[in-house]
């Protein structure tokens, strides 16, 4: 299966989804290319397809490559209804190739695959390993499709596969960097208004109407970045660069907070603009070292 097939696959998140053979994950429409992403907690994943027609049973078995995720390669087993055993992709005795897929920009290990016409009917696919454990990727169907409604869900499942599957921390970035867009974004925008506020009077009396304006989006964003941050902490208290940067977070909140008094009552000629432009570094900085640390 070449990489741009790959690239092309419908991605379905299944983890956390108990299934069985009573309950399995059902796989509509067979033979477009679809992902399944899974994690084995302790038992097999069921799959079942069900088709009034022949068609083309393509299956192939992935596993994602990160650092920290581990475990068994897996294994599928196709089933007929009747319970005869189709084929048997057996992780164990197969080559992995690495590979890398580029709609998602992730790494993979491709293992055994499957592609044969099959009569209409019930088949079941049974994902394994010894233990039952990891995290694995099934890819189902070669014919590419991508049409609006599936590239929409695409825009919302995959940031969730980078957490889920490959253990990237996309959902606390999200609201790390909304914090800090909402706040160093209203002090970027002062800090221009105070520039402006050296040519007149009028300019200064309307740079202290905008931080009143700004005055509630800049404190949500230090509220939700300071949730977020001390939330990243408590995974991790003991990270020096985190720990550090914790201090410099209490010194921005209380920085933002002085600053914000000054302008409130500044005079035309009295402007705070060094202190507001240290203010904007120093939340650079902090941007920065929370990359780091996240």
């Amino acid at each position: 299966m070449s990489i741009c097939a790959v690239s092309a696959h419908q991605p379905r998140l299944e983890a956390g989804t108990n299934s069985s053979m009573d309950n399995p994950i059902v796989i509509q429409n067979p033979e477009i290319s679809q992902a399944f992403y899974g994690n084995l907690n302790g038992q097999p994943d069921y799959y079942k397809i069900t088709s009034d027609k022949p068609f083309k049973l393509y299956v192939n078995i992935l596993v994602p490559q990160s650092p920290g995720i581990n475990g068994d390669f897996v294994s599928a087993q196709i089933t007929d209804s009747s319970g005869r055993t189709i084929a048997l992709l057996d992780g164990k005795k197969s080559g992995w190739m690495p590979m890398f897929e580029e709609f998602g920009g992730d790494y993979y290990l491709q293992g055994p695959e499957f592609s044969q016409n099959v009569s209409a009917g019930t088949y079941y696919i049974k994902v394994f390993n010894a233990g039952n454990t990891g995290k694995y990727s099934m890819a189902v169907g070669d014919i590419e499709s991508f049409p609006a409604d599936e590239s929409l869900k695409a825009i919302i499942t995959i940031p969730l596969l980078k957490e889920q599957i490959f253990g990237k921390p996309v959902t606390t970035l999200f609201f790390e960097f909304l914090g800090i867009i909402l706040a160093l974004g209203s002090i970027m925008v002062l800090f221009a208004m105070l520039i402006l506020s050296k040519k007149s009077e009028e300019i200064t009396q309307l740079t202290i109407k905008v931080n009143s304006a700004v005055k509630p989006v800049l404190w949500l964003g230090i509220l939700i970045t300071a949730v977020v941050w001390i939330y990243v902490m408590f995974k991790d208290p003991l990270n020096i660069v985190g720990i550090i940067n914790t201090i410099l977070l209490v010194i921005l909140i209380v920085l933002s907070w002085y600053i914000g008094s000054k302008i409130a009552k500044m005079k035309f000629g009295k402007l705070p603009l060094i202190r507001t432009a240290v203010l904007a570094i120093l939340w650079l900085i902090f941007v920065y070292w929370a990359i780091a640390v996240i």
